[in-house]
């Protein structure tokens, strides 16, 4: 009987010509990765999903094989040079109150989440927002910067006050996150599925914490009606969806005397695993 889990309470190769492997539970990080067949920049810019519904998970990263295995004839990997794992960096901005996380942590049906990321395999950076504008649909904006920048000047803040108004006149760094990301477009399905690893945050002191040995599993789709793999895969082995992001977490780890009662089922599930 499958162990079921229930942690949240409330070399060319093309995605045509490499068949999926079964993998066996607890393979390491990269043997998990070679399952999946490289998607084209075509597949990719069709999956791009820039307003999706976003529905995440938190799962111990020793199941990562067991809950991707024969899934490659469902989803393409996007890989970086030699490899599908590709390292993020995230700079967070919020307000000196934290009304960005103090939003998502009340509920509230708009809500801006503001960062700054770098993708150093491909020499790339961006200013990202992302807004959330009722309980399910999220937006995301993004204007690119100069590789490595760190601060909002005037431009990128003129960007974040066309679309969050005030609120970018007053946000500055409030932290940082690096990860590794396995990010993976369907290959039928207008789906992503992006898999978060070694995720450990710095504030800006200098202060840092790990978020522990979790993977946060997030499935981007454009609508809830579409069937996912992932999610199917996922709810067959108990996961269950939690209102968590890397932001939530690395804020409740690095100040642990902000209020967030609210996010208790979902902290506890992250706890409970990392």
């Amino acid at each position: 009987m499958q162990q079921r889990h229930a942690w949240c309470d409330g070399t060319d190769r093309t995605a045509t010509q490499l068949p999926s492997l079964p993998l066996e539970p607890r393979a390491p990080l990269e043997v998990i990765a070679d399952a999946f067949a490289d998607a084209s920049p075509a597949l990719i810019a069709e999956r791009e999903l820039l307003s999706r519904i976003d529905t995440k998970y938190v799962v111990p990263v020793t199941t990562l094989g067991e809950l991707l295995a024969d899934l490659g004839h469902a989803y393409a990997a996007i890989r970086s040079g030699n490899t599908a794992w590709a390292a993020y960096q995230s700079t967070y901005f919020d307000t000196p109150d934290l009304q960005c996380f103090h939003d998502h942590r009340r509920g509230r049906r708009l809500r801006h989440k503001i960062r700054i990321r770098h993708y150093p395999a491909r020499a790339l950076s961006f200013l990202e927002l992302k807004t959330k504008c009722n309980d399910l649909v999220t937006t995301k904006h993004r204007l690119a910067l100069t590789l490595d920048q760190q601060h909002l000047a005037e431009p990128e803040r003129a960007f974040l006050r066309a679309r969050t108004g005030l609120l970018a006149d007053v946000v500055g760094p409030v932290l940082h996150v690096d990860y590794r990301r396995l990010s993976l477009v369907g290959r039928a399905l207008h789906e992503r599925v992006t898999i978060d690893v070694d995720m450990d945050c710095t504030g800006q002191a200098g202060e840092k914490k790990s978020l522990g040995a979790i993977a946060i599993v997030e499935i981007k789709r454009a609508g809830l009606s579409t069937a996912s793999p992932m999610a199917a895969r996922l709810a067959r082995t108990g996961y269950r969806e939690c209102s968590i992001s890397k932001y939530i977490a690395a804020v409740t780890r690095l100040r642990p005397d902000t209020a967030h009662n609210r996010l208790l089922p979902s902290l506890r599930a992250l706890h409970r695993i990392g």
